[in-house]
Order: structure tokens, then C-alpha cells, then sequence
């Protein structure tokens, strides 16, 4: 089966299920269907290879009152730019990282395994990804998970486990959810010196002025919206 046609297929399937629920569709790295809706959007991405696999992505979650922070930081050398799309901001706030994907190494040669996928994937959409996006939609509970991988030594953008998207930029993320969520001082702090611990350590300098503003310019204005 052609790419193409293998792309055709699946879109069909999909598209009638998201588009009828406001979902409009970005092709960039594959096709990236995305819903922005009281500051929070929501994101699913599918990736077409050419050796006839399909590659899911887990729910991607943008906070735009958090990542209009972390613009604040930014400049033409930061090292991961913002996206934005018709309007949207794009780049995400959260990951599912836990999230399995079953296909990302399926050849897809008939009408039959395309429909099996089309199922999975939906099935994941209404069910396990529906509960990420419906709990980590509210700020504190990202803060809880953020805490419960720190009392694990993880970082927040683990691999595995963890909660932020980015590299680097996850602290800067944590720190100002942090804020937001009105954390306390001593948690904060503590927060603080796990993410130095990664940006103070010669490898990360690149990193180390975009930090030293978030904490001396940017983190102090940052009025908390939620009461833990």
C-alpha cells in the first residue's frame, strides 16, 4: 500500500471523529490535530513513515497562560522557538509520556490493519487521553504530579514518567506552574535547587541566561491564580 493511500485512509477515519468536535488539522511533523478551548489546547499528532508504519503520539497539552510566561524569556537564540498556528500557541506544556504506542513500528498494508489502528488510536483518544486532558487541564494537578516525581528523584520531562514537555525549558515551565499554583515557599525553593542542580552543571549553558531571567525578572512578577 502506497503512502499516500495508507494516509488517506487514516485521515478519513480520524477526521471524522475530531473535526465534527472543532479539531482543525496542522501538517508539520506528520499530521497534528489540535482544539484550543478557555486557554487550554489540546493536541494529536500522527506521523507517517515511508516503510508503511504509523507512528502515535501521546495527548500533547498547552497551557497558554503558562507558556505566555516562558515567552517572556525568549529571543531570537533561544533554543527551542514557541509555535504558534493560525493564531494558537502549539508548543506544548505537557506530554503523555507514559503513553504506549502500539503501531509505531506496525506495518500497515491492508484495509484491515489500517481500520485495527484507526480503532486503537480512537479508543486512546476517547479513553485514556481524554482522562490526561480532563485531569492535567487544572493547573494543580500538574503541580502534584511535578511533586510526586520529585519525591522519586525524576525530572519533570522524564522519559518514562514524566509530566513537562521540553528539555531544559521543562524547569522553566515547573517554576512558573510553581507560581501560578501559589506553591509553597519552601517546596518552591526546593524546586529551585533541583533545577539548578541540571543548569549549573557546564553542560547546560546555553540554557543558563534564558534561566537567570526567569528567576531575577520574570518568576517574581507572577501573581498565583490557584490555591493548592
Amino acid at each position: 500500500m502506497l503512502k499516500s493511500e495508507r494516509k488517506k485512509l487514516t485521515l478519513e477515519r480520524i477526521d471524522a471523529v475530531l473535526k465534527p468536535r472543532g479539531y482543525k488539522a496542522r501538517i508539520a511533523d506528520g499530521i497534528r490535530y489540535y482544539l484550543p478551548q478557555d486557554g487550554v489546547t489540546v493536541a494529536w499528532t500522527i506521523v507517517f513513515l515511508n516503510l508503511g508504519w504509523i507512528n502515535s503520539r501521546g495527548v500533547m497539552v498547552t497551557h497558554d497562560e503558562v507558556e505566555l510566561i516562558l515567552q517572556r524569556v525568549e529571543d531570537e537564540n533561544y533554543p527551542f522557538p514557541w509555535q504558534k498556528h493560525r493564531g494558537t500557541i502549539l508548543t506544548p506544556t505537557l506530554e503523555h509520556s507514559t503513553f504506549v504506542d502500539e503501531y509505531d513500528t506496525a506495518d500497515m498494508d491492508t484495509e484491515e490493519q489500517i481500520e485495527d489502528y484507526c480503532n486503537w488510536y480512537l479508543g486512546y483518544i476517547n479513553g485514556e487521553g481524554a482522562d490526561f486532558v480532563q485531569y492535567y487541564s487544572y493547573l494543580p494537578n500538574v503541580l502534584k504530579r511535578m511533586d510526586e516525581l520529585l519525591n522519586q528523584g525524576l525530572s519533570w520531562q522524564n522519559g518514562e514518567q514524566g509530566i513537562l514537555a521540553g528539555t531544559l525549558d521543562a524547569f522553566f515551565r515547573g517554576l512558573i506552574i510553581a507560581k501560578l499554583c501559589n506553591d509553597p515557599e519552601s517546596n518552591f525553593e526546593s524546586k529551585v535547587r533541583f533545577c539548578e542542580k541540571y543548569l549549573y552543571d557546564g553542560t547546560n549553558n546555553e540554557w543558563v541566561p534564558y534561566y537567570e531571567k526567569l528567576k531575577a525578572e520574570v518568576l517574581p512578577t507572577i501573581e498565583p491564580k490557584y490555591n493548592l
